[in-house]
């Protein structure tokens, strides 16, 4: 387990301080699950946005062959 700090209003942070540590425990797994959620959200949004890219490109003509073609020019 890693250990990552967070910024929290100070109405929260004063609750965590009075939270026993069952309490604790269970909200780092609840947080734990949030954040992981979120980021693989990221990500699969991120895929789409590549996989829309991709879709449009081939859709106006470019090709894997064309797309070769342009990474392999070398500057003038």
């Amino acid at each position: 387990m890693d250990r990552i700090i967070v910024e929290v209003d100070d109405a929260v942070a004063k609750g965590w301080r009075n939270a026993t540590e069952g309490e604790k425990g269970d909200l780092n797994n609840k947080i734990n699950r949030l954040i992981s959620t979120a980021l693989k959200k990221n990500k699969e949004n991120f895929s789409d946005f590549l996989f829309r890219v991709s879709k449009k490109a081939e859709e106006n003509g470019l090709t894997e062959e064309i797309l070769n073609k342009l990474l392999n020019e070398e500057d003038l």
